[in-house]
């Protein structure tokens, strides 16, 4: 379960740099890039792994956090494409842009950090 899960936190975090979300469009693709950061950012540090015991409720947790980051991913992505494939082009490229962003990079990783070692302390205790 510790690599399914470690790999599946990786590959989440790195779809969403790669994607958009937030809360709602503002209409400006910078803008809306960054909330997208920030909310990922905000989700993985709330993120509440306390009722895991078992393989069975990992993949559950896992389920429902996925289905959050589509749920983000989906509110940009319609939004930008009812404007146009230029506008949707100029948001993802404002999501690319800031994975060299180096405020926005600490912050993922720091985010990542803490929700995996949340993950780790809690198999941890299950185990013994």
């Amino acid at each position: 379960m510790k690599i399914k899960f470690l790999s599946f936190a990786f590959a989440l975090v790195m779809a969403v740099m790669l994607s958009a979300c937030s809360s709602g469009p503002s209409g400006d693709p910078a803008k809306d890039a960054k909330q997208c950061a920030t909310e990922m950012i905000d989700l993985m540090k709330n993120v509440d792994v306390s009722n895991l015991k078992t393989a069975e409720d990992a993949d559950k947790w896992e389920k429902e956090f996925s289905k959050q980051v589509d749920d983000l991913q989906k509110k940009y992505e319609d939004f930008y494409k009812e404007k146009g494939e230029d506008k949707l082009n100029e948001f993802k490229k404002a999501v690319e842009d800031l994975e060299n962003d180096p405020e926005i990079k600490k912050q993922m990783e720091d985010a990542q950090k803490e929700m995996m070692d949340k993950v780790m302390k809690l198999m941890s205790e299950t185990k013994g």
